[in-house]
């Protein structure tokens, strides 16, 4: 057992009945509930950020989430040797299934709701008039030449890798899912999001994931940080959540429809919302993942991993063209 700082435990509130240390946490009974102590390497304004977001949620009736344990001194963090800790109420949980129906229906339901709570968030941290919000559409104009850039520089390779082969073997068809994304939408659609987002103050979690929606022993699901979050397109979190689900499950399109739904039954998509939510669902973004770490590797002749990745890709790739067709329908 790893023994706590006391001075760390000292600017609690708190009297420790008992602990654990697991997996680089600490966990405590303590006489005013269980929680969990992390270490987290974020900046402190972020930190100040993600309370003041904690607290919206909690004035706004979400519960569904860990909260925020404040020190003595009312900080959100602590600091011992140098280091920066947040506790947590902790209850405990399991990771969500991706291959469970309920799990991946129950995770939406809970995006949907935290987005539903995270509007008109003031903070005196940031201003979200002086926040710089990427446009997706722009962004991925950029990536797509690149990706182009890419697969002419491997052309003229006069001895290719087994992944650079793989490669040029079937990137024309995440080309054309590329072109039929792009198509959807526009810089303007994007900009009017962008504006919308700093009109009405909503947040993004920007990290969601299984790893941060758990399901506790009482079978409810709760989110576990927001260590990430801040003022941003709201739908990039559902598009990028769907992609791991539909990547998990063979890009089963049925899945994909009533997943939409479920989070549309409580907070409702606009027309801009769901058009971007498309552009997301059709566009390759695992294959282009594998570009631009592929552009960035330093050593060429070091691509197992990408070989793999790859040919993970192509176990489902035939199914993902037939519902991204199904989505340019929509």
């Amino acid at each position: 057992m790893r023994p706590v700082n006391r001075e760390l435990l000292a600017q609690y509130d708190i009297s420790v009945k008992k602990l654990q240390y697991i997996r680089s946490n600490y966990y405590l009974d303590t006489n005013r509930g269980k929680f969990m102590l992390r270490k987290v390497d974020l900046p402190r304004e972020q930190i100040l950020f993600d309370y003041e977001v904690d607290t919206h949620l909690k004035d706004n009736g979400f519960e569904e989430i860990n909260a925020i344990f404040t020190t003595k001194k009312k900080s959100p963090f602590a600091m011992a040797n140098g280091q920066c800790y947040i506790m947590q109420e902790h209850v405990n949980c399991d990771e969500t299934d991706f291959k469970d129906l309920k799990d991946l229906r129950e995770t939406i339901l809970v995006l949907a709701r935290f987005h539903k709570a995270c509007r008109r968030v003031e903070s005196k941290t940031r201003d979200v008039n002086t926040v710089r919000i990427k446009n997706i559409y722009e962004y991925y104009c950029k990536r797509m030449s690149e990706n182009a850039k890419l697969k002419k520089n491997m052309l003229s390779l006069k001895q290719k890798s087994n992944f650079e082969i793989m490669f040029l073997d079937s990137v024309e068809e995440y080309r054309k899912l590329e072109e039929m994304a792009l198509e959807i939408i526009n810089y303007e659609v994007v900009e009017k999001l962008i504006e919308e987002v700093k009109a009405k103050r909503l947040i993004a979690h920007k990290d969601y994931t299984y790893h941060t929606v758990n399901k506790t022993d009482m079978d409810t699901y709760i989110i576990s940080q927001i260590d990430l979050c801040g003022y941003d397109i709201q739908i990039l979190d559902l598009a990028h959540i769907l992609a791991k689900i539909m990547q998990k499950n063979d890009w089963d399109n049925k899945i994909l429809y009533d997943l939409i739904d479920a989070y549309n039954s409580i907070r409702t998509l606009s027309e801009n919302e769901f058009r971007l939510l498309k552009f997301m669902m059709i566009y390759p973004e695992k294959y282009n993942s594998i570009c631009y770490k592929y552009i960035s590797s330093k050593r060429r002749w070091n691509y197992s991993m990408f070989e793999q990745k790859w040919e993970n890709m192509l176990v489902y790739k035939d199914k993902q063209l037939t519902t991204a067709r199904l989505i340019s329908t929509w």
